[in-house]
């Protein structure tokens, strides 16, 4: 059988629909845009060890279903881990799909044969009968430019930024190894020892305050790097400089305003955008609409 689905995007939303297609018989293409799986289920390996760098972590009943782990200290909501980073959900999620990755998707074409993508690189990707967009609200509508009445629904979400901060260390810092709550300009900052298997030496992900992510949202990463490290040294006491030190910019992290249903869709079923954008701000609610365009796509493509 010939692909039939591309999907765009290998975050939760968009390898579950991938994998309840699979499920179906139906074979998908995912095209993602990074090397990695998973959005903002994110890992940066380091020397020193892995640092959950986006979301550090998920509900239970997603992470158990994706061969994950338990944090019983972790935020509400946020209970459930991949071991030994957070991008081994999306592995696991991602087995026996094919996935192309560092392939950034910049328009999408109707066709005499279904549906035609073109990448950044300038090349085609044809004869598709149906494509998913399971990426940011904002990018979604971008690529669906020309099908006014989706944008027209997706401008009504709104999604908001989140410079993360990354920091590790050769010798114990001498901080306690709890999740801390902290004063702006940060919010939250993360112990990866907190976190179940982890065996390595003291790593931390901080997170800033919506505020001043959105405030700060073009700073350079070494200069938003630098203002973070101040201030976690300055909240938290702490007395040397960290060996690792490295920041990161989410620009679409977190739902603010959500669709309010599970995905926007063309009058045939066979153009599709959703995410955790569409139902709210848990990866749970990406899950739930990477299946609800899956199947959607089904009953197109089925008749």
């Amino acid at each position: 059988m010939r692909t039939r689905v591309a999907i765009v995007g290998a975050g939760l939303a968009g390898l579950s629909a991938a994998r309840s297609l699979m499920e179906a018989g139906i074979p998908s293409v995912v095209f993602e845009k990074s090397r990695g799986l998973g959005g903002r289920l994110a890992t940066r390996r380091t020397e020193l060890g892995p640092i959950d760098h986006g979301a550090p972590g998920v509900p239970v009943d997603v992470a158990l279903a994706a061969g994950g782990g338990v944090w019983s200290e972790g935020p509400e909501n946020a209970q459930g881990i991949g071991i030994p980073g957070m991008s081994a959900l999306a592995r696991h999620m991602g087995q026996g799909i094919n996935v192309q990755r560092e392939i950034t998707i910049t328009e999408v074409a109707e066709t005499g044969d279904g549906y035609s993508l073109t990448d950044a690189a300038g090349a085609l990707h044809a004869s598709f009968d149906a494509v998913i967009f399971a990426v940011p609200a904002p990018q979604a509508a971008a690529l669906l430019a020309q099908q006014a009445e989706m944008v027209e629904a997706i401008a009504n979400v709104r999604m908001t930024p989140l410079w993360t901060l990354l920091l590790g260390f050769d010798a114990p810092s001498g901080l306690s190894q709890d999740v801390l709550t902290l004063a702006d300009p940060l919010a939250l900052a993360i112990p990866m020892l907190s976190k179940p298997g982890q065996i390595a030496t003291e790593r931390w992900s901080a997170h800033a305050t919506t505020a001043w992510s959105t405030e700060h949202l073009e700073l350079e990463k070494a200069d938003a790097g630098n203002v973070l490290l101040k201030a976690f040294m300055a909240v938290t006491g702490l007395a040397g400089t960290p060996d690792y030190v490295a920041a990161h910019r989410w620009r679409y992290a977190r739902v603010e305003r959500a669709l309010g249903q599970p995905f926007v869709a063309n009058g045939a079923g066979t153009l599709l955008a959703g995410g955790d954008w569409a139902l709210g701000a848990l990866a749970s609610d990406a899950v739930a609409s990477g299946r609800a365009m899956a199947r959607r796509v089904l009953e197109s493509i089925r008749g």
